[in-house]
């Protein structure tokens, strides 16, 4: 009888099928799938097609959440040298700069002069400034001007007072009424107070009260009583100072002065007094 063969009885093995032909399936870069020749060389020089799609989308989702829609619009790019007017506004715009120099919020007080203000208000327009900033650079620039002011109202306080004890002292008896002088000669002039503060600042307070002084001298008007003041003893220490030279050259008054039994002895020691007081400055 013939062998079988290939039967389990006798225990040969069955043939398998053989297996199927391994294969190696690999995954279409994701790269390949971009079609725009300028994205794909930006993301070639990024590295990007050296990782996974996954990879891709989280650095853009990143990107999302640190530029997002809260930010939309609020980014700006910084202007170039070649930047038109039209991109210039729209820069400055983003930035908070007012449409128009009236969008300027800053206020003066009512009734104050308000050049000064226009004219940075329409210069910091051109710059791009912000309202919130110039209205920081017009208070700082009020704050400038007001101790300017201040230091210019001090100065002008010292320099009056010193002005007062040198000719206080150069006048003597006769300081008031010529003070008084000066002011009728200023108003006959016609001297406004302007002109006179511009005669202080160009001549010095001094000088420039011995100018008017002057001028109040050659226009007569310097001998006059003030109340119950007698002219006579409103003289300069120069003046008592020539009148008792005069007088030491008079033999009247001299005989009066030496001679006590003399009529006129007590009037002569008074007036001689009277001038060496006069001479020393002493009001």
């Amino acid at each position: 009888m013939a062998e079988e063969t290939g039967s389990v009885e006798t225990g040969n093995p069955v043939e398998a099928d053989a297996p199927a032909e391994a294969t190696s399936a690999t995954s279409t870069p994701w790269i390949d799938g971009v079609t725009s020749p300028d994205t794909r060389s930006w993301a070639e020089s990024k590295g990007l097609q050296n990782g996974t799609i996954d990879n891709v989308l989280g650095s853009y989702h990143n990107l999302e959440k640190l530029m997002g829609a809260d930010k939309a619009g609020r980014t700006v790019t910084m202007l170039g040298d070649d930047a038109t007017p039209e991109q210039r506004n729209e820069f400055y715009g983003k930035l908070g700069r007012p449409d128009n120099v009236d969008g300027y919020t800053f206020k003066l007080a009512e009734g104050a002069d308000t050049a000064r203000l226009d004219a940075m208000r329409n210069k910091a327009h051109d710059l791009g400034i912000t309202d919130s900033q110039f209205s920081g650079l017009a208070e700082a620039d009020i704050d400038y001007l007001s101790t300017i002011n201040q230091t210019n109202i001090d100065e002008a306080a010292i320099s009056k007072a010193e002005a007062e004890l040198q000719l206080k002292k150069e006048w003597g008896a006769a300081y008031e009424l010529k003070v008084a002088g000066i002011e009728v000669a200023a108003q006959k002039l016609g001297f406004n107070d302007d002109q006179l503060s511009g005669l202080h600042k160009a001549m010095g307070p001094v000088e420039a009260m011995k100018f008017v002084d002057s001028l109040n001298t050659k226009m007569g008007d310097h001998k006059f009583e003030s109340g119950d003041l007698v002219n006579s003893n409103h003289k300069t220490p120069a003046q008592a100072e020539t009148e008792m030279q005069e007088l030491s050259m008079n033999r009247e008054f001299m005989d009066a002065w030496l001679d006590r039994g003399h009529p006129g002895h007590k009037a002569a020691v008074e007036k001689k007094s009277t001038l060496a007081r006069l001479a020393s400055g002493v009001v």
